[in-house]
C-alpha cells in the first residue's frame, strides 16, 4: 500500500497517514444545518469528504463514512418562528419543517451524484445519549447546572483548551463578549444544554425542560457510531474554533481517549472574490448551480483548486473547467471508438502512476488534473487518428471513479432531430449574446452524451 500524505490541522503539519487499523478508517464529517437550501460552499465540503473516502479507497482501506445532519439548531428555530408568528413549536412542527430541507439535500446529493455517507445521523435522534454525556460531564467536574436550567462546560476545566486552533485562554478571553449569559461562572464557558425559552420545542432533563447545545451534537454522534477515539473529523475551515475545539473538549474527558487523530478541513468558497452573502446578492445555491452548470463541471471546477486553499467561483473559472470536461469526454470518447491498437498502454501506467502520486500526497488534485492532461495532450493526435487502448481506457475509467467523475454522461435518448433543434436555438442565443445560457444547452447535452465543437464553419455534434 502507497503511502499517503494529509495536512493535519492539529499537528499543523504534513505528515504520514498512519491509523491504527491499517485496514479500517474511521471518517466523521459536520454536515449540513437543515433551515435552508443547500449552497455552493455546501457543494464542495459534500465532495471533499466523498472524494476523501473515494481516495482512501482507492489506496486499499476500508472507509467507514459518518457524516451528521443538524436538525435542531437557534437557526432553525428562528425560521420556524419567523414563519409562524411565534406561535410555539411542537417537537412534530420542528421534524416537519427539517424534513422538507432533508429532502431538499438528499435530492441535491443525487443531483452531484455523489453517494450518501455510511450514517448519517440526526442531532434529534441523540438527545438522550447528548442528556447521558452532559450528565458524565458534570460527574467528572468539566461542567456545571445553573438554577437556570442550562448546563455549560468549564473551558477552563480542561488543559487542552485550544490545542486544534493554537488559541489560548488570554487571547480568547481579550475577544469575549460579557454579561450575555448571567448564570454563566467564566464568560469563555459554552452551552450543553440550553433551557427552553418560550414557544421552542424542547425536550425533558434533569436540569428541566430545554435541548442541547450545538458542539455537543457531532461529539455524541461520532463517538457513539465510530468509537472512542477515531482516525479522520473535517469539515469547513470556519469550523476549527470554535465548534472542533469544543467538540475535543467535550468528548475527550468522557471517552478518556483522544477524540480524533487526524483533523482536515477544506478552505471556504467564494464568488467573484467576495464573501458568498445574501446580502450582497452574490449567494448560489447548489441546485441553481447544478441546473447552470452541470454536476460534473462543478466537481472539474472543485479539483482544480486544493481542498485546503480557498476557491473562487466566476464564470471565467467555471468556463475553464467546462472546457476541460469536455477534452476529458472528447478524448475518452475517441479512445472507445477504436481500443485494438496497443502502442498506448505504456501511457495506461503513466496516468495512473501521476494521479495516485498527486492523491496520495494531500490529495493535490490540481497535480492529479495535471498528470492527466499531460497524458490526454501527449495521446490526443494518435487517438483522433483512429487509434485507441483499451488499457488506457480502463485506466482512464479507473481514475475518474476514483475522482467520482462521471466521464460517461447519462444515456443519450434524444432524437436527431431534437439534437439539432436545440442546436439551432443555441446558435440564436449566441447570436444575441445570451452566452450563459447558450452554454447550459450545451452542458446539458454534455450531460447526456453529446459533444458539441464549434468550428469557423459551424458547429457540429458527437456522441461519446
Amino acid at each position: 500500500m502507497e503511502n499517503v500524505y494529509l495536512y493535519n490541522t492539529l499537528t499543523r503539519r504534513k505528515e504520514a497517514f498512519l491509523p491504527p487499523d491499517s485496514t479500517h478508517i474511521r471518517m466523521y464529517a459536520c454536515g449540513v444545518t437543515v433551515y435552508d437550501k443547500c449552497h455552493i460552499g455546501h457543494g464542495r465540503s459534500l465532495y471533499v469528504f466523498s472524494l476523501l473516502k473515494s481516495v482512501l479507497r482507492a489506496f486499499g482501506y476500508k472507509v467507514t463514512f459518518v457524516r451528521n445532519i443538524t436538525d435542531i439548531d437557534d437557526k432553525i428555530i428562528k425560521r420556524i418562528l419567523d414563519g409562524n408568528n411565534n406561535s410555539p413549536v411542537s417537537i412534530a412542527e420542528l421534524n416537519n419543517f427539517t424534513e422538507k430541507f432533508i429532502k431538499l439535500y438528499y435530492e441535491d446529493l443525487s443531483a452531484l451524484s455523489l453517494p450518501k455517507a455510511d450514517y448519517e445521523p440526526r442531532a434529534t435522534e441523540y438527545i438522550d445519549k447528548m442528556i447521558d454525556f452532559i450528565g458524565v460531564l458534570i460527574e467528572k467536574g468539566y461542567a456545571y447546572a445553573t438554577e437556570m436550567g442550562n448546563v455549560y462546560y468549564s473551558v477552563k476545566a480542561f488543559n487542552g483548551y485550544g490545542k486544534l486552533s493554537g488559541r489560548n485562554i488570554e487571547e480568547l478571553l481579550k475577544g469575549v463578549r460579557k454579561g450575555i449569559e448571567e448564570d454563566k461562572k467564566d464568560p469563555l464557558d459554552f452551552a450543553l444544554w440550553k433551557s427552553a425559552k418560550e414557544n421552542e420545542p424542547h425536550w425533558q432533563s434533569p436540569w428541566g425542560n430545554g435541548r442541547p447545545g450545538w458542539h455537543l451534537e457531532c461529539a455524541v454522534m461520532s463517538t457513539d457510531i465510530l468509537g472512542k477515539g477515531f482516525d479522520i473529523h473535517g469539515g469547513g475551515i470556519d469550523l476549527v474554533f470554535p465548534h472542533h475545539e469544543n467538540e475535543i473538549a467535550e468528548a475527550e474527558p468522557v471517552i478518556e481517549n483522544r477524540f480524533a487523530t487526524y483533523w482536515i478541513h477544506h478552505g471556504m468558497v467564494t464568488v467573484n472574490g467576495e464573501k458568498m452573502s445574501k446580502s450582497l446578492g452574490n449567494f448560489i445555491t447548489l441546485r441553481d448551480a447544478i441546473d447552470r452548470y452541470g454536476p460534473e463541471v462543478l466537481k472539474m471546477w472543485f479539483l482544480t483548486s486544493h481542498y485546503r486553499s480557498p476557491i473562487d467561483m466566476s464564470e471565467e473559472r467555471i468556463k475553464s473547467a467546462g472546457k476541460m470536461y469536455e477534452k476529458i469526454s472528447m478524448w475518452i470518447g475517441k479512445l472507445s471508438e477504436n481500443p485494438g491498437d496497443n502502442s498506448l498502454d505504456e501511457f495506461a501506467d503513466r496516468l495512473e502512476k501521476g494521479v495516485f502520486e498527486a492523491l496520495a500526497d494531500d490529495i493535490n488534485t490540481p497535480n492529479a488534473l495535471g498528470a492527466i492532461f499531460t497524458v490526454i495532450n501527449d495521446t490526443f493526435e494518435h487517438i483522433k487518428s483512429g487509434k485507441g487502448s483499451e488499457k488506457l481506457l480502463q485506466a482512464a475509467r479507473k481514475i475518474f471513479g476514483i475522482l467520482l467523475i462521471n466521464i460517461c454522461g447519462k444515456e443519450n435518448s434524444l432524437g436527431e432531430d431534437f439534437i439539432d433543434l436545440l442546436l439551432e436555438a443555441r446558435s440564436a442565443l449566441r447570436r444575441h449574446k445570451e452566452f450563459s445560457l447558450a452554454d447550459k444547452i450545451r452542458g446539458r447535452l454534455l450531460d447526456v452524451g453529446i459533444i458539441v465543437e464549434d468550428t469557423p464553419q459551424g458547429h457540429r455534434w458527437v456522441k461519446k
